[in-house]
This record gives C-alpha cells, sequence and structure tokens, in this order.
C-alpha cells in the first residue's frame, strides 16, 4: 500500500517533517516498509502489512500506529451520522456471511463534480482515482478508515436486494470483464430479484455499476466474514482492495462510518445527497471481547515494570479500553487478530519500542541432532534456495477445480484418488496424487499480480491410491517439487538474462546430485510416467539414480498452459522422490583420472527418432574394450538427405593413449562397433552415416 505522507498529515497534523524519523516510526511500529520516495511537493511511503492486520490497510489504521509510537494527536476525517430507519428499499439478509449491512439511497446533483484535492491526491497516489465522484467517494472511505463501501446504480436494481450464497448454475458479468461467468455454488453475493449485483466484499457487476449517466444511488456499506470472503476472491480467482480488506477483517462496528464518510464527501463536493434514512437490516450486536491482563506476570514477560495505570494508558492509544479489575475490552477494528494476553503484550511492546525492552537469553539446550531425511531436505532445499528458490507450501487436499488444470485422462493414474466423501469445502475433497497442478496454480497466481520471475519449491507427500497398501487406501511418498519461470540472472557477456528453461532445471539437478555425492543419469520420460501426460513430450527427462526411478523433469504441457490461463509464459517443472536420494558421505563414484591425454574418434549413426541415442550408447559401452575410457554423444543434427523424423548422432570415443594403440587396433575397435549397432538396430532403421 502506498501512503502519501502529507496525506498522512492531514490525520496527524504534528506528524515530524523528518521523513528518517517517521520511517523509523513504522519499522518500530511493526509495519514493514517496502520504500521511500519522494517528487518534490511529497513523499510516499509503500508498506507490507500482515496478514491479520486489515486496520492497517487504511491511513487511519497507520496514523493510529505512529500517533500512539510518536505521541501524537490523532484526528479523523469528519463523517456524517446517517439516519437509520425505513424506506422503500427492501434488504434481506439470508447468509451468515454478512456480519452487518446498510444501504443508503442517494441522489446524484452533479455528474461532473469531483472531491476535494487533498482526497483525490491519495487516491491518485494509491491508483485509486476514477474521475468519478461517486465511485472516488466510496474508494476514499476506505482508503482513510478502512471501511469498503459500493455505489449500485438504483434505477438497475429490481425489487429486494438480497445477501445470499449464490446458487449452481448462476452467472455474473463482474466489472472489467468482457463476458459473465459461472459462479460456483456457495458464495456469497449480493443479488436482486433477477440478477448478481456483487460478489460479496470482493467486485460489484456491471449491470449494476454506476455510470457517467446514474441519477440515483444505492450506497452499500458492510461487514462480511473474512474467511467467506477470501474463499469467494479465491473461487472466482480475483483479489481487489476491498477483499483485501475483508479478508485480514474489516470493523463490523463502523459500517454506519463508512456510509457516513462517503455520505460526507459528496455533499462536500455537491455530487450527491442522501434521500432518505439509512437501511440497517443487520447490526453487529456481539459485546466486545475481553481480555483480563495481571501486571505482574505482563511485567516478568517484557521484563519491565508496569503498572496496571500505565497499561491502561499505553493500550487505551490504540483504542483498547479499560474496562476495571484489568480486563480491557478490545475495538471493533481488532477483534480478528487480538485473543489472548500474549497479543496484548505485543501492544504494549509496540508502544514502549521493542529496541527498549531488556534482551533476555531464551534457555535452550543443543536439541535433537537432525535425521537423515533432515538433512537430505536440508541439503536440496539449501541448493534450491542458492539458485533463486523461495519455499512455498500447499495443501494436501485440492478440488476438481485445481484437478482441472491437468484434465487428466479418465483412465489415467492421474485421475484416481483418495476422496473425502465428507469435506466441508468442495476444494479440499481429494487427497493429491501430483504436485504440478498445484505448481501451475501458484504459478497462475503470480502471473495475476504481475510477478513473472517464479522460483518455487516444496517438500510435501502425494498419495497414490492402492487398496493393497498397509494402510488400505495408498501409497504415501514424500517429495521435492520446484517450478521455474521467466528469466535468469545474466551470465553472458552481452549482459542478456536468459529465460529459464528445462536446461535451467537440469543444471539444479546436477548440483543437488553434486551436494548428494550421487551418480544420476537422465532418460526419456516415459509413457506410463504418471506425468507424462501433463509435461511437454519433447522437452522433459526421468532422473535416475543409481540406475533407479528418482524423479523428474518438463516444461509444463501447452494444453495445460493454455487451461491455466498462463499465455505464452512456459513454466518448467522439476519433482524429487525423496526415497530414491540419499546424503551420502562418502565421494561419488567418478571416471578414474588418467594423466595421459585421450585419444579420440568418432562415429555418426543416422536413426529414426524412436530409437534412442542412449540405447545405442548401451550397446557400444556393452562391447568396448577395457582401453576405452569414455563413450558419449557428441552432437546431433539432421544431415542431408534424412527422411523425415531422421537424425545424425555422433558418438566421441575417447581411448587411453598408452600404450599406444596401433591403427589396425583402433579400425577393428571402431568396426566392432559399427557392425554391433547395424546389427542391432538394421531392424530399426539405423545405419552408419
Amino acid at each position: 500500500m502506498k501512503l502519501s505522507v502529507v496525506g498522512l498529515r492531514a490525520f496527524l497534523p504534528e506528524l515530524p517533517h523528518d521523513l528518517a524519523r517517521v520511517r523509523a516510526a513504522l519499522d518500530e511500529s511493526g509495519l514493514e516498509v517496502k520504500s521511500v520516495e519522494s517528487d518534490g511537493s511529497d513523499s510516499y511511503v509503500t508498506l507490507e502489512f500482515l496478514a491479520n492486520r486489515g486496520d492497517h490497510r487504511s491511513y487511519a489504521g497507520v496514523a493510529t500506529e505512529l500517533a500512539a509510537r510518536l505521541h501524537l494527536p490523532l484526528t479523523l476525517p469528519p463523517v456524517e451520522r446517517p439516519e437509520v430507519g425505513d424506506g422503500p428499499i427492501r434488504v434481506a439478509v439470508e447468509s451468515a456471511a454478512c456480519l452487518a449491512y446498510s444501504l443508503t439511497r442517494l441522489t446524484v446533483l452533479d455528474p461532473k463534480a469531483t472531491l476535494r484535492a487533498d482526497v483525490t491526491a491519495r487516491l491518485a497516489a494509491e491508483d485509486l482515482l476514477t474521475g468519478s465522484a461517486l465511485v472516488d467517494a466510496a474508494n476514499a472511505a476506505a482508503l482513510e478508515l478502512g471501511q469498503p463501501t459500493h455505489a449500485f446504480d438504483a434505477d438497475r436494481v429490481s425489487g429486494t436486494v438480497h445477501i445470499r450464497a449464490s446458487r449452481s448454475g448462476e452467472r455474473a458479468h463482474l466489472i472489467g470483464e468482457r463476458e459473465p461467468r459461472s459462479l460456483p455454488a456457495g458464495l456469497p453475493v449480493v443479488a436482486d430479484e433477477e440478477k448478481i449485483l456483487a460478489v460479496a466484499g470482493v467486485l460489484g457487476c456491471e449491470e449494476s455499476r454506476v455510470r457517467d449517466g446514474t441519477r440515483r444511488v444505492l450506497l452499500e456499506s458492510a461487514a462480511y466474514d473474512p474467511v467467506a470472503v477470501r474463499k469467494a476472491a479465491a473461487a472466482i480467482g480475483v483479489s481487489t482492495a476491498a477483499s483485501q480488506r475483508y479478508e485480514r477483517g474489516s470493523d463490523p462496528t463502523a459500517v454506519l462510518q463508512g456510509a457516513g464518510r462517503v455520505i460526507r464527501l459528496l455533499e462536500e463536493a455537491g455530487a450527491a445527497e442522501r434521500d432518505g434514512p439509512s437501511i440497517v437490516p443487520v447490526r453487529w450486536t456481539a459485546p466486545p471481547p475481553r481480555i483480563a491482563l495481571d501486571p505482574e506476570t505482563c511485567s516478568d514477560f517484557l521484563g519491565i515494570q508496569l503498572g496496571l495505570t500505565d497499561m491502561e494508558s499505553r493500550l487505551g492509544d490504540y483504542g483498547f479500553r479499560h474496562e476495571g479489575n484489568g480486563e480491557f475490552s478490545v475495538p471493533g477494528s481488532r477483534i480478528w487478530d487480538v485473543k489472548e494476553p500474549e497479543d496484548l503484550y505485543e501492544e504494549l511492546a509496540r508502544h514502549i519500542g521493542f529496541d527498549t525492552l531488556p534482551a533476555r537469553p531464551l534457555p535452550a539446550g543443543p536439541g535433537a541432532p537432525l535425521t537423515p531425511k533432515e538433512e537430505l531436505v536440508q541439503a536440496i532445499g539449501g541448493t534450491l534456495v542458492g539458485l533463486g528458490f523461495y519455499e512455498t507450501f500447499t495443501e494436501g487436499f485440492y478440488g476438481k477445480e485445481t484437478l482441472r488444470l491437468l484434465s487428466p485422462a479418465e483412465s489415467g493414474p492421474l485421475a484416481r484418488h483418495v476422496r473425502i466423501l465428507n469435506a466441508e469445502d468442495r476444494r479440499y475433497s481429494m487427497l493429491k496424487n501430483n504436485c504440478l497442478a498445484q505448481a501451475v496454480a501458484a504459478v497462475s497466481a503470480n502471473l495475476r499480480f504481475k510477478q513473472g520471475d517464479v522460483r518455487l519449491f516444496e517438500v510435501t507427500r502425494v498419495f497414490e491410491p492402492d487398496a493393497t497398501a498397509d494402510n488400505g487406501l495408498c501409497h504415501e511418498h514424500e517429495v521435492i517439487w520446484a517450478v521455474a519461470l521467466g528469466s535468469r540472472a545474466s551470465d553472458q557477456w552481452s549482459g542478456k538474462a536468459g529465460e529459464t528453461d528445462v536446461f535451467f532445471l537440469r543444471g539444479a539437478v546436477e548440483e543437488i546430485a553434486l551436494r548428494c555425492r550421487a551418480d544420476i543419469a537422465f532418460r526419456p520420460i516415459a509413457p506410463a510416467n504418471p506425468l507424462a501426460e501433463v509435461l511437454h513430450p519433447h522437452r522433459g527427462a526421468e532422473i535416475l539414480l543409481d540406475g533407479r526411478y528418482a524423479g523428474l523433469l518438463g516444461e509444463v504441457h501447452p494444453d495445460v498452459r493454455r487451461r491455466a490461463g498462463l499465455g505464452g509464459n512456459r513454466p518448467c517443472y522439476l519433482e524429487l522422490r525423496l526415497d530414491a536420494w540419499k546424503l551420502r558421505k562418502e565421494p561419488a563414484r567418478r571416471p578414474p583420472f588418467h594423466e595421459d591425454p585421450g585419444v579420440e574418434r568418432m562415429v555418426d549413426f543416422v536413426m529414426p527418432r524412436p530409437v534412442l541415442s542412449q540405447d545405442v550408447l548401451a550397446v557400444m559401452t556393452a562391447v568396448s574394450p577395457s582401453w576405452v575410457r569414455s563413450i558419449r554423444v557428441g552432437d546431433v543434427f539432421v544431415p542431408d538427405g534424412a527422411a523425415p523424423g531422421e537424425r545424425s548422432v555422433t558418438y566421441v570415443i575417447t581411448c587411453n593413449s598408452e600404450p599406444v594403440r596401433s591403427a589396425g587396433e583402433v579400425n577393428a575397435m571402431l568396426q566392432s562397433f559399427i557392425e554391433t549397432v547395424t546389427g542391432r538396430f538394421a531392424g530399426q532403421g539405423v545405419r552408419l552415416r
């Protein structure tokens, strides 16, 4: 979130002009400062917020933290007090996800009116300025106070307004999208008698949004359950400023305050005025939670002596009220994250200053040594981190929506799952039998947030259904998967950064093999591999460790990319089976060192695509004399006059130079290779070039 320092000063008139001091106070308040920039007339601070602090996503929330930390007076923007009563609007709240709701009728006076310059400047800093006073006022109230609101065109709303769950087969034309889309059943929605008006707490719909010609408005100000909004936003794949506030917990006691701020802004601008009372079909009536604090226990926890009066003063700066006998009531803006005494200890520590608290070493022993498996995971994970990967975490379950990205064949192994018959959430109805679907979903999510460079990995399990397994259900396999997309760090003289591809992942596997002191080899992905159908048929390989299957890597299949909406992006996937890997202490087996330089000879075979170069290599290796050091593929190309599908493979044979071999011995060796290979593969069209 990007905040204007001039905008903050409207809430904190005595805010220091020393930007370094302001930044230090933000850091000390637990608000991570990502960047600070200035344009001459104003400075802007970009903040990263905690996932459970919805109150921080507003100027008022940040100003409250600074006021407490710097001991400054706090000035909140003026709001109108909406009159509550009955009116011609009928509202029916039929969903438990709606915690509080209000709807206010407004009449548009001047469609071309604009809000005050200081308000629009704050909106512009966050890229929320639209030029429509109706929309801008709703955005401003959310930005200033943290209370989302939404304006509907009243003339496009038919009959009773319902807050309910979406029904199977219902469609909604979300704002900004070209076509209506089907909604999953069970999402909280706002609807009239004919259509859906909004996905509650997330995004409105095209049919009911305000336009230049709007003359009457229904202003919604509501509070929705954070979990319900988070699920709804995830289900439709949309994240908005409103959903981000609701997901972190909005203040259910501030619904009318938010509506009042919108009304005040519109009336000040001459843009609109109220047309009757606000309809409030449901209020938040739960008493504020109370938390009991013991000064002695708190002082021992923080390492500093605090009395009840001092605690009351410090916590009061954050809105916590002392109700007597050491009990503090929690304000509506904090009911989602403050649950126990330790949460209030954190507030006190923030007010005092974390750096001011005395440091005390925690009692700790040496701990248990790492197990061999933990050492292995640490080695592989550390290698991936060194290559720029970030560890992520996914669920052990998924649903049909996630699996639909792969669209596996009905009779294929990826279609078989251990299913949860009584799953409370359809997104967790199956134990995952692969990790690729979630990896692709993670890439898609990053691309929606304009993050094109993605490197993620996870240590997890997959569940392979098998009634003969010891548990009667499935085999569990521990795996490490990784996905990569985007540019590599530039390692070329030209300064150009290449794209991550299967060869980048192959290099990662080779780094891991070096770390584990393992001997690895690669072969084409076998058709029987469960992931063969969802990876590119010609850009992937299985990984062999001591001749055993140990994983695979490959580019995601174009059909999977299309279903995930990845466009031209081509992520690559890596999966390692942990049960096949071992962190060895002894050195990996390597070819013996020779002081004398090797003598190289080459032989070239033309072969059709079904014949694998490694199969030919294995035949040559089996008949090679002891003085042949190595045989490797040196080149692959399409020769002149080759039939469709044919290619020429050059094998480089390195021989010992001592003792010296005669030309006859060397030629006999080459002739042996030629006769053996052409004899073994003659029926498959292999010939000497």
